[in-house]
């Protein structure tokens, strides 16, 4: 990495306490060479629960491109009968309060976010997570840190019981609230999870694809593919409605190239691209590490918008992971959608969280997000009981462009290709 320059951990009151240090994390020197790197990938490794952006190399590749300077990234490291117990990476995140729903006023913050938004744990050491919890929010004070940032936190986990106890001085702040979070537990076999649908249902579907004429699925694991799938992403992206409210989701830079590179190194990459009669209609960015396979970003172009093109990608990837290493789950990741509740089996609640010093400069910021927040959904809720819904939806997404979909006759063509 190397990893250098620890603060002093904690005193001990006994052989078997806990104690965490804080050690700054230089990106420029060999990682492989340093005793500090292989305790991170050994606690990856041991923990059922890793998530591929935790990878130590994931991570580093991150750092090694991340346009933030400040505050400094930190390793935090929790030991205990002189083992590594807990582990967890802070990275610099910067943001503007527009992005987070703010008007008129803005900020720039500049803050940290927990990498892979969990700490590594060995044998789900809660008082690891704990004391490592408390370290990054003194860190965060210390530093001079604005926030850190918790992205898509489950509500009822012990982790996010943690947060609220350990936090409950701190200002809270979900800038898209709590929703509900999707999954799906895939059966053995294929036949076992479609046969929950109609076969209305399904004639639906089948249908639907038609309309794409000849269609064709490419699996991106292998990191020879990783330039063609950026470059081909990179095209479709710049097509979506996503791209056009949100910036661009796929920018096929370097860092993109690196970090890409490093999940698929390391056998974690499993994105597609899917080609309507030859020509690229839409893009998967695609995780698959332990037993799950985390949908992590979807696009499509704008103009196939009528015939669901998200939701007959998602069709088709479905079979595809019964057909070649089935995980035992497919996550959909945070964020509430009908497409996402119409094929998922498990539901939960999650948000994501931004823990604040609870200065009077973040009282005043958080309490004006609070009210654009208040007065969004008053707009919304005016439009929802106009019956304009729908076309405000399409009017934000397409830019008024119709899409020409019909009204829904059933629950598949009701749901949403949008994230």
């Amino acid at each position: 990495m190397p990893i250098t320059r620890a603060q002093p951990p904690c005193p001990r009151t006994s052989e078997d306490a806990l104690h965490v240090a804080v050690e700054p994390i230089d990106t420029a020197g060999d990682g492989r060479l340093t005793r500090r790197y292989w305790d991170w990938r050994a606690l990856y490794d041991s923990d059922p629960a890793a998530y591929a952006f935790q990878h130590p190399d994931v991570v580093l590749a991150e750092l090694r491109h991340c346009r933030a300077t400040f505050p400094s990234p930190a390793l935090l490291i929790a030991e205990q009968h002189g083992r590594v117990v807990g582990l967890g990476a802070l990275v610099p995140k910067v943001v503007a309060t527009a992005r987070l729903g703010g008007v008129g006023l803005s900020w720039t913050w500049q803050g940290l976010r927990l990498a892979g938004n969990r700490w590594l744990l060995r044998d789900a050491n809660r008082a690891a997570e704990a004391a490592l919890t408390q370290a990054a929010l003194n860190y965060v004070r210390d530093s001079g840190a604005r926030f850190l940032l918790l992205e898509d936190l489950e509500v009822d986990t012990p982790f996010a019981e943690t947060v609220r106890t350990i936090g409950r001085e701190w200002l809270t702040w979900h800038h898209a609230g709590i929703q509900r979070r999707w999954r799906i537990q895939l059966p053995r076999t294929r036949t076992d999870y479609w046969e929950r649908f109609s076969k209305k249902t399904l004639s639906t579907m089948r249908r639907k694809l038609k309309k794409f004429g000849s269609t064709r699925l490419e699996r991106i694991t292998d990191i020879a593919q990783v330039p063609h799938f950026l470059e081909v992403a990179h095209a479709v992206s710049l097509q979506t409605w996503q791209t056009r409210q949100f910036g661009l989701r796929i920018r096929n830079d370097s860092a993109e190239l690196e970090v890409y590179s490093q999940l698929a190194q390391h056998g974690l990459l499993r994105s597609y691209l899917w080609y309507s009669n030859e020509q690229p209609v839409a893009f998967l960015v695609g995780i698959q590490d332990k037993t799950c396979f985390h949908y992590e970003e979807v696009g499509y172009a704008t103009p196939f918008a009528r015939f669901s093109p998200g939701q007959m990608l998602l069709v088709q990837v479905l079979d595809d992971l019964f057909a070649h290493q089935r995980p035992e789950w497919f996550d959909f990741g945070g964020g509430d959608a009908d497409y996402k509740q119409f094929f998922a089996t498990h539901e939960s609640r999650s948000g994501t969280v931004w823990l604040l010093p609870p200065t009077a400069v973040n009282r005043l910021a958080v309490g004006h997000l609070s009210s654009c927040r208040l007065a969004r959904q008053a707009a919304r809720c005016a439009i929802r009981l106009a019956g304009w819904a729908q076309r405000a939806r399409h009017w934000v997404r397409y830019s008024g462009t119709p899409t020409g979909r019909s009204s829904p006759r059933s629950a598949s063509d009701a749901a949403d290709d949008g994230d």
